[in-house]
């Protein structure tokens, strides 16, 4: 537990209330590259889209008529162009120019008077000179997972043509005007609506792969969910987390201290910047320590193999004479536990944790019965530095531990008099050959970073400062499907419903 812990200082990550431990900007670059992502996915959602049916009477040459168009589909819409404005304090504008949409469908006209003469037969439907815009918003939910939603729609057209097919369609084509009118509207507010379906259901899907807890152990997780909404500034959206570590069996340890302010945003060439700040792995620390877990028996068995140093009281004959006069030649078994939480400290070149501690050196008489020969304190130093790896699509905090030392004390001995100077070059050793090697192997397995799912990082340059990491990458999202038919079924639920009512006219 003590090393995975130590592990934990070196590589967690995390937030709290007032001050974020853990924070993600998207730049107006990151923002610009979300809008080249997500347009072709709402050109997809608009694919094959229908249109709610169309009726009404019309007076004509030969008398009037009720008509109708029914099977109303988008057979075509492309967005050549799209620009991306940040709204501050709002969101973010998207706007298309260029929009190019083709529809097909079916006409079925009957005559008001007898003989009741009827016919039918096909249409197409260009449109042009069609602007779209769209406001999204992101806020927070309960849980404090972030939600999307586009809270409003502009979807214009300037000029819409119908082309009658088969049966009477010159009969038609002499008041397409007026159905064009008619359905003009009734597009607009159909694709706007599969915007909005495409922007909310989607976009919320996306998100809620982003987890809110990262699990460590099975006993161990850190709190990532929002303190607050995100923020949208002139130039970037800032996300701001929680990112408290939580020890399960006692979840309802209060941390009494809180995150250090991160500095300032600074204009970035990358489209994402990640803060991971020294908080989270305080209370790491601070949890542990509570819950009294920051302990472990240190047996034979545990030591690497080949090392100079065993825990045999032979070992230990030259440093500590009386030691061995006593118990000659017997085993030996240590217990490490820290009295007080650890203390860690991130800099511009190094993660400094601090943690003071006890060590009880027991020696085995036999099977059943340990004597306690003398009691160490001890305060150890370790410095490392944090990385990332790829882990799959998971994009992984790893820690290395470079340096590892103690300062000793003598708090009591059994065993008679001697001084801690005569220990302090063999634990030390015992630190560098056998301690962080064991470290650095937890430290490989690492922490995963929270993203939505189909997000990786592109070149990250990570760096360190006073009381942070910083990671500073581009992105790529490669999600493992861009729609599913629950969206496509749910919108045309959507559009029966209207039809039911009456249909848009």
């Amino acid at each position: 537990m003590l090393f995975r812990l130590f592990l934990s200082l070196l590589v967690s990550h995390g937030v709290v209330s007032v001050n974020p431990g853990f924070r993600i900007e998207l730049s107006e670059k990151g923002l610009d590259y979300v809008r080249q992502v997500a347009m072709p996915i709402l050109v997809k959602q608009l694919q094959n889209l229908a249109i709610p049916d169309q009726s009404g009477s019309a007076g004509t040459p030969v008398g009037s008529i009720d008509y109708s168009l029914s099977d109303i589909k988008l057979t075509e819409f492309s967005i050549p162009s799209s620009s991306l404005t940040i709204v501050a304090n709002t969101g973010v504008q998207v706007g298309a120019s260029g929009v190019s949409v083709h529809l097909s469908g079916h006409w079925h006209y009957r005559e008001h008077s007898w003989p009741h003469i009827s016919d039918s037969g096909s249409c197409d439907v260009s449109a042009s000179s069609i602007s779209l815009s769209t406001v999204v918003g992101v806020g927070a939910d309960s849980s404090g997972r972030p939600t999307i939603s586009a809270n409003s729609c502009s979807f214009n057209i300037g000029k819409l043509d119908i082309d009658f097919h088969g049966g009477a369609s010159w009969l038609y084509n002499l008041f397409s005007g007026t159905i064009a009118d008619g359905l003009k509207g009734s597009i607009e507010g159909s694709v706007c609506s599969a915007a909005k379906d495409a922007i909310n259901t989607q976009g919320n899907k996306a998100l809620a792969t982003l987890p809110v807890e990262e699990k460590l152990t099975s006993n161990s997780e850190i709190n990532f969910e929002l303190i607050q909404a995100p923020i949208f500034t002139s130039s970037y959206l800032e996300t701001l987390h929680k990112g408290e570590f939580l020890y399960i069996p006692h979840p309802s340890t209060e941390i009494p201290f809180e995150p250090s302010p991160l500095p300032t945003a600074a204009a970035s060439n990358s489209m994402m910047t990640i803060w991971i700040t020294d908080y989270i792995v305080n209370t790491a620390g601070y949890v542990y320590q509570e819950a009294g877990v920051l302990q472990i028996n240190i047996t034979q068995s545990m030591l690497p193999s080949g090392i100079p140093i065993s825990l045999n009281t032979t070992s230990f004959k030259p440093l500590i004479p009386e030691l061995y006069a006593k118990y000659p030649n017997e085993a030996m078994q240590l217990f490490l536990t820290s009295t007080s939480a650890p203390y860690i400290n991130i800099t511009s070149g190094f993660i400094n944790v601090t943690a003071p501690g006890r060590l009880v050196a027991y020696v085995r008489v036999n099977e059943t019965t340990l004597v306690n020969a003398f009691t160490l304190g001890l305060t150890m130093h370790a410095t490392g530095h944090a990385s990332l790896r790829r882990n799959g699509s998971q994009e992984m905090v790893i820690g290395n531990a470079t340096y590892l030392r103690s300062d000793i004390s003598v708090v009591a001995s059994n065993v008679g008099h001697f001084e801690a100077t005569s220990l302090e070059a063999a634990v030390n050793l015992l630190y560098q050959i056998g301690v962080i090697p064991l470290i650095n192997k937890y430290g490989a397995a690492g922490f995963a970073i929270p993203s939505v799912d189909g997000v990786t990082f592109v070149n990250p340059v990570v760096a360190q400062g006073e009381g942070y990491i910083q990671i500073s990458t581009d992105i790529n999202y490669n999600p493992s499907s861009l729609f599913s038919e629950e969206l496509i079924s749910l919108h045309r639920d959507k559009v029966d419903q209207l039809a039911n009512e009456g249909g848009i006219v």
